[in-house]
């Protein structure tokens, strides 16, 4: 292999890299940008999601962009809130 050609495949495989790592934290910095509650766990499948296949981290992807929802801590109180006829 000439000098050149190894010059090439280095950059090459620096490009990759840096592709790599923007594609792999791109969930978890959706998700705390956006405050997300579970920003960690979804980092952490944006990174081992990327290592295993595609369909994990995309799975990351579109949890990021979700709100969990807010459930009540279960008073009757805020549970008729709504219900009652005046």
């Amino acid at each position: 292999m000439t000098t050149t050609g190894f010059v090439i495949l280095v950059i090459l495989a620096m490009v990759v890299a840096v592709i790599y790592i923007e594609l792999a934290s791109m969930p978890g910095k959706t998700a705390r940008e956006r405050g997300h509650p579970q920003a960690d766990a979804i980092n952490m499948l944006g990174w081992i999601g990327l290592l295993l296949g595609v369909a994990p981290w995309l799975v990351a992807m579109v949890w990021s962009r979700t709100q969990p929802l807010q459930i009540n801590g279960g008073s009757s109180e805020s549970a008729n809130a709504g219900s009652e006829d005046e």
